[in-house]
């Protein structure tokens, strides 16, 4: 009790990095839903290092440009995830060369720059570890209210468009057959993935992204299999994992990312027992 009497009373301390954590965490379980049941896993473990990528770069930059597009780290890991986006929802082989090829090759392209580049920045390496593994005990005003408007932004998008996004997701070749614009949907589809995941890499990391990207839908696979209620359960997973996550890292002093990352595999093998013995929702 002396332990949550502290956190609670340390609530201006929390206060911000819980918002954006729960915020996060509730806005890429909703989107990791359509992440995993359209098996692109490594689309969102990609973008993450992208993300990451650019406000490596950004800060890189900084030294040798005075482009306010090319030295702020939030406005070019969006641009680059953006871009990335675009080109992998809109084509589907490049030179002879499958889409996941591609994405694989992305992956470890931006990873591998992080790292190379990472070691050149004045910052030095407590900056990209902060990018790869998360910041959230620390985090600014702006950010809270930048993740905060990102992601109602999105729900409000997925509200109107939810039932498009279904059909295209899931069955394209009958959305072509009833003349739906799928590229264009699924352009908006993946751009709003990359947004959220520029936005919250920022503020969070690249590791509790992806892992809430992945993980809370797994959970939601696992307890459930009315479609529905993935949507219900997912976002209601990754806000429980950033929650919980922060609370253990603030009052065991563990890292942050690590622990929303840990929490949220915890979820998953509680679904698995669930599943186990028929516990489904």
């Amino acid at each position: 009790m002396s332990v949550l009497s502290e956190f609670i009373n340390s609530y201006f301390l929390w206060r911000d990095p819980m918002i954006v954590g729960v915020v996060s965490g509730s806005i890429c379980g909703f989107l990791g839903v359509y992440v995993v049941l359209k098996r692109i896993v490594f689309v969102s473990a990609m973008l993450t290092q992208i993300s990451g990528f650019g406000v490596v770069l950004a800060f890189y930059l900084q030294g040798f440009s005075t482009l306010f597009f090319l030295t702020d780290p939030s406005l070019l890991s969006l641009l680059l995830t953006c871009a990335a986006v675009l080109i992998f929802s809109l084509r589907e082989r490049f030179l002879y060369i499958s889409q996941e090829s591609v994405i694989g090759w992305g992956y470890i392209l931006a990873s591998g720059l992080v790292i190379v580049i990472g070691d050149r920045i004045t910052q030095g390496s407590h900056d990209v570890a902060s990018v790869l593994f998360g910041t959230a005990v620390v985090v600014e005003r702006h950010e809270t209210i930048t993740v905060t408007i990102t992601a109602v932004v999105s729900f409000l998008i997925h509200w109107f468009l939810f039932k498009d996004f279904i059909f295209v997701s899931f069955d394209p070749e009958l959305a072509r057959l009833f003349r739906y614009p799928v590229r264009g949907l699924n352009a908006i589809l993946f751009l709003s993935i990359g947004v959220v995941v520029a936005v919250t890499t920022r503020a969070l990391g690249a590791l509790p992204v992806f892992a809430l990207l992945v993980l809370p839908p797994v959970f939601a696979l696992l307890v459930t299999d009315r479609l529905k209620l993935l949507f219900v359960i997912s976002p209601f997973a990754g806000l429980l994992s950033a929650a919980l996550g922060y609370f253990l890292s603030f009052v065991l002093s563990l890292p942050t990312g690590a622990s929303i990352a840990l929490v949220a595999v915890f979820l998953t093998v509680l679904g698995g027992i669930c599943r186990r013995f028929g516990l489904l929702l």
